[in-house]
């Protein structure tokens, strides 16, 4: 029994020693908070989600001023679906495999949305 107990703590520490021989140890430190912020983001996109109905209207207007109520619910239901595939996309998703990839990009940004709703010109 006294064997068992020394081999698992003997594999428990040198399980942890693996990290000693990483390139970027000094790295894995922001990781976290790299992680924390595109949860937020995440996090901020769905609480913020409605704000669409008001900021595309007035984008749409702007852009188009004789053909707005044509091109605003389309438009707005597109911008709402991605926003809210993104913050999903953000929380679940990208803080795994933004480790590997080193890409943190939302899924906006590739629709030529902002990161956030309020961020439209």
């Amino acid at each position: 029994m006294e064997k068992k107990i020394t081999w698992i703590l003997l594999g428990v520490f040198l399980f942890g020693a693996s990290g000693l021989f990483e390139p970027e140890a000094a790295g894995n430190e922001s990781a976290l908070k790299e992680i924390a912020s595109i949860e937020k983001r995440g996090f901020v996109n769905f609480l913020t989600s409605p704000s669409e109905l008001v900021y595309t209207f007035a984008t749409e207007k702007k852009d188009h001023p004789k053909a707005w109520p044509l091109t605003y619910v389309p438009r707005f239901f597109t911008n709402i679906a991605t926003r809210v595939g993104s913050s999903v996309f953000d929380i679940a998703v990208l803080p795994w495999y933004v480790r590997q990839s080193k890409d943190d990009t939302p899924l906006t940004r590739r629709f030529d949305l902002p990161d956030y709703a309020w961020q439209k010109e």
